[in-house]
């Protein structure tokens, strides 16, 4: 064998398990960086999604209320407090509720109902009875309320003004939806706070 030849075969080393130790070690590394901020993210996100879900469906109701000349709803945990379901629909005997069956217009069959733990996830929640931290004001400084229905009429206008809150409960990232005014105006808002900060009281508009 010439002296090239085994040149070659001594160039033909492989992984050292010193080197094996070191390459593990950064991917270690990496991954107890990466894997907790994508958890905050995955949630954080889940959470935005539902808040702008509920933004659209709003702008939804209005438009449908405007162009059926009839007023439509959306109610929220309407038939029980622990629930984390909202309903969109139109009020045909005109109570305020979508759960009728005598009046053929506002009742379960024609509700569309939005689960939200279904839809994003078991640790998203709705209206702060259900909140693991909750919010110490509203967007606009004052006590957090949770809305009960907000009612959009035949003219475009909405009536009553409220706030609907969304919460991650693991994270406790929470967002409100926002009916700001009778002329129907809608805001998104994300609270500041979170888990690690729960006395933050500022909000910040996202939409």
């Amino acid at each position: 064998m010439d002296m090239m030849n085994i040149a070659i075969i001594r160039e033909k080393k492989g992984i050292t398990l010193v080197e094996l130790v070191v390459v593990m070690s950064i991917i270690a590394i990496l991954a107890a960086i990466g894997v907790p901020e994508y958890g905050r993210f995955a949630a954080k996100s889940s959470v935005r999604r539902a808040a702008s879900d509920l933004l659209q469906n709003m702008r939804l109701a209005r438009t449908m209320a405007i162009k059926e000349n009839r007023t439509y709803l959306i109610t929220f945990n309407e038939s029980s407090s622990s629930e984390n379901i909202y309903r969109i629909g139109f009020d045909g005997n005109g109570n305020g509720s979508l759960l009728d069956t005598a009046d053929g217009y506002g009742n379960t069959t024609t509700a569309k109902v939005i689960n939200i733990q279904n839809e994003y996830g078991n640790d998203v929640v709705l209206d702060t009875g259900n909140f693991a931290i909750v919010p110490p004001n509203n967007p606009d400084g004052n006590a957090i309320s949770n809305a009960i229905n907000f009612n959009f009429l035949p003219d475009g206008s909405a009536n009553p003004s409220g706030t609907a809150y969304l919460q991650h409960i693991g994270r406790g990232y929470a967002f409100c939806v926002e009916l700001v005014n009778a002329a129907g105006l809608i805001d998104l808002f994300m609270w500041e706070g979170d888990e690690d900060d729960t006395g933050n009281t500022g909000w910040t508009e996202i939409n």
